[in-house]
């Protein structure tokens, strides 16, 4: 089977002129689920924005289901790929979370009241039905997290990439939403700082550092090698 994702030779500078990544190449298989690991300023977050477009690459290509990402192509690409920021906030802005959900299918032409049926499946599907009619800022911390998703979920994308999703959460709100994405069929991408995160949901582990790949392997290999975790600024979960 060919590759989901192809990211080949990716070079990202900044317009202030930092570089953010340099010489990135990997690819994903439909289906596989990733986690992108690092230390603060390696690179992960800028990753992660040009697998839909919302970063393109100065140097380099990066391909999605064969598309190659473009302006061009910006708009086909992000209905492949759904993008969970870190910060709740930038996903989450109208009135009320039934309104966050529905906006994707709106915004993808489906009539106004399938995109609500559709909204109000996703959240009750997340457990979050009951605050459908309230705003975002009203909920909890792994609320939002959850709504968020479902911001993107309600769509149904081939891809999830997902940046730091159990950032700042309590272990309850963290437990729940590591469950939730274990339940997800879809090709997974996920940056985050939290080692039992990443071994509980992905086999594979890419590592950047200093804006490069400087690792690809099994998660539990990572994980079993304290020199490794020591070479990449990386904490090996409590347990």
């Amino acid at each position: 089977m060919g590759a989901l994702i192809e990211v080949s030779g990716l070079g990202y500078r900044y317009p202030d002129g930092a570089e953010g990544v340099r010489n990135v190449g990997f690819a994903v298989r439909a289906g596989e689920r990733v986690a992108v690991l690092g230390p603060n300023g390696s690179g992960k977050s800028t990753l992660l924005l040009h697998l839909n477009g919302l970063l393109l690459p100065t140097r380099g290509e990066v391909r999605v289901a064969d598309l190659p990402v473009s302006e061009e192509t910006a708009p086909a690409v992000r209905r492949k790929v759904g993008f969970v920021f870190q910060e709740p906030d930038d996903q989450l802005f109208l009135p009320t979370v039934l309104e966050d959900v529905a906006f994707g299918p709106l915004n993808a032409a489906r009539p106004p009241g399938e995109a609500e049926e559709r909204a109000r499946a996703e959240l009750r599907e997340l457990g979050l039905e009951d605050q459908a009619d309230r705003a975002a800022h009203h909920l909890s911390g792994g609320e939002r997290r959850l709504a968020s998703l479902a911001t993107v979920l309600v769509s149904d994308p081939e891809i999830l990439v997902l940046d730091e999703p159990t950032a700042a959460l309590d272990a309850r709100a963290r437990r729940r939403v590591v469950d939730i994405l274990r339940g997800r069929t879809e090709t997974l991408l996920v940056a985050t700082h939290d080692l039992e995160v990443a071994a509980a949901l992905c086999p594979r582990a890419l590592v950047l550092d200093a804006g490069s790949l400087v690792a690809d392997l099994p998660t539990a290999e990572l994980l079993g090698d304290p020199n490794l975790l020591k070479r990449y600024g990386l904490t090996a979960p409590l347990g």
